[in-house]
């Protein structure tokens, strides 16, 4: 079902699909698009600037955002009417944002599963879509799991751990499904984008939440490294990745690293260390409900930490992020108005009046 009539593509006009855009950073994704934001090519013909494609916003719920001039379309994502609104809308490139963190597709809930993502009936979809020729994937970089053992900075082809479950499981399934599509269907470049943990001040995430709490539960005698994607720069690599040709798997992330006690600190929490088994239990009790750790394997990520290399965002998405994982957790922090005694402001406040009142109290001394 659509919202509107159909309209049909100028002769090579390309036609591109967002599907899950529900999501905001998936609706934000087809608003761009449907703009004529461009990815990693600069556009040609009249004017310096290709004509924008059509942008089908596909999801069976509401968008959380404008989509803009993106077309919306109501489809059921796990049933074969799928495949039948690519074929018939003549898609060519198909972006999958059901597994972005946070929106109403984000995968199994902590401590039960909720059967397979819904990305793998997006991969057979495109399969049987003759006319598709490119598919992007919003993957995590859980798919590599934590290990004190696994390299301090993980590649594009470090070896991937097998997930017992949330997330970091359905990310995985919906790779192998990726990875088969590409053998049976040479003609469709694939790209899987594995991004680090996304915050931003008006998406709610699971890393995010976790930050929030009154004070943030931890791992005893462990500061792990963490890198994070701030929201923006998250839409930025989908767009470069549905307009540009890079192909294969990219980690994206955020400039630098930082311990989870600074991720904390920025937003004004202190850490509670607390047992592995206790890290639910406390989380429950600081706020009066049940809050989801930001992982699936979260004693293993608060032990370990995961760090990713970004050589290939680089090089061959294109993608200059405009926020570090410092700043990016600056601007959660900013946008939803998280103070406390540990927060940078308040620091040099109280460090500010302490050097005041040694400086008054020098004078009084003085001789």
């Amino acid at each position: 079902m659509t919202d509107g009539p159909g309209a049909v593509p100028a002769p090579g006009r390309d036609v591109v699909a967002v599907v899950g855009a529900a999501h905001p950073l998936a609706a934000a994704l087809a608003r761009r698009l449907a703009a004529g934001e461009e990815g990693a090519e600069e556009g040609v013909g009249d004017g310096g600037r290709p004509e924008p494609p059509l942008v089908l916003a596909l999801d069976p719920r509401t968008p959380a955002e404008d989509l803009g001039a993106a077309r919306r379309v109501r489809v059921d994502l796990r049933g074969p009417s799928l495949a039948r609104v690519l074929a018939a809308e003549g898609v060519r490139v198909v972006v999958d944002g059901t597994l972005l963190p946070g929106g109403p597709l984000a995968g199994a809930r902590p401590g039960r599963d909720a059967g397979p993502p819904a990305s793998l009936d997006v991969a057979s979809a495109v399969q049987r879509c003759p006319a598709v020729r490119r598919l992007v994937l919003a993957s995590s970089t859980g798919v590599y799991g934590a290990s004190p053992r696994a390299p301090s900075v993980r590649t594009e082809g470090s070896e991937l751990a097998t997930p017992a479950g949330g997330a970091e499981r359905a990310a995985a399934e919906a790779e192998a499904a990726v990875r088969a599509l590409a053998r049976r269907r040479e003609d469709v470049a694939t790209l899987v984008l594995r991004l680090a943990e996304v915050v931003g001040p008006g998406l709610r995430t699971p890393l995010g939440d976790w930050l929030e709490l009154p004070a943030v539960p931890c791992l005893w005698g462990h500061d792990p490294r963490l890198q994070v994607l701030h929201a923006d720069d998250a839409v930025a690599a989908l767009l470069l990745a549905a307009r540009g040709r890079a192909e294969g798997v990219v980690n994206v992330a955020g400039d630098g690293v930082l311990a989870l006690s600074q991720a904390a600190a920025l937003c004004g929490r202190p850490l509670l260390p607390v047992p592995a088994a206790a890290l639910g239990a406390s989380a429950r009790a600081l706020v009066g409900r049940a809050v989801a750790a930001p992982w699936g394997d979260a004693d293993r990520v608060l032990r370990s930490g995961r760090v990713v290399d970004l050589r290939r965002m680089r090089e061959e998405l294109g993608l200059e992020p405009r926020w570090s994982s410092r700043a990016a957790v600056e601007d959660l922090a900013r946008g939803r108005g998280l103070v406390g005694p540990l927060s940078p402001d308040v620091r040099r406040a109280v460090a500010g009046t302490a050097a005041g009142a040694w400086q008054q109290l020098r004078g009084l001394v003085a001789p």
